[in-house]
């Protein structure tokens, strides 16, 4: 590993783990999170609820945490760094997997 790589990684793992800590902020708006708007919410916004939108809308029924929560911790913002901290390992495991297999290859 060069020089400057290790200091580089730490400082990035502290900026993600603190954005991990502020992500319950999304907590204190009466606002949803972009992109996760029900049926009800796209309506009201737009005046209709596009086709393609009722079609699917059960399709896609995939939640890792229901409401970013878990079912043994009973605090909201527990879950929401929880969510954030395993997210971005399981990010962190894919490029990890890639980068291996990538130079494995060379």
């Amino acid at each position: 590993m060069k020089k400057g790589v290790g200091n580089n990684f730490k400082t990035v793992l502290i900026i993600l783990f603190a954005l991990a800590i502020l992500t319950p902020l999304g907590l204190l708006t009466q606002n949803p999170a972009f992109g996760e708007w029900t049926q009800e919410e796209i309506k009201k916004m737009l005046g209709f609820v596009p086709e393609g939108l009722k079609k699917y809308a059960e399709v896609y029924k995939f939640d890792l945490f229901d409401d970013y929560s878990v079912k043994f911790i009973h605090n909201q913002y527990i879950g929401y760094i929880l969510s954030a901290l395993i997210g971005m390992a399981v990010i962190f495991a894919i490029f990890f997997l890639l980068k291996h297999l990538m130079t494995e290859r060379k």
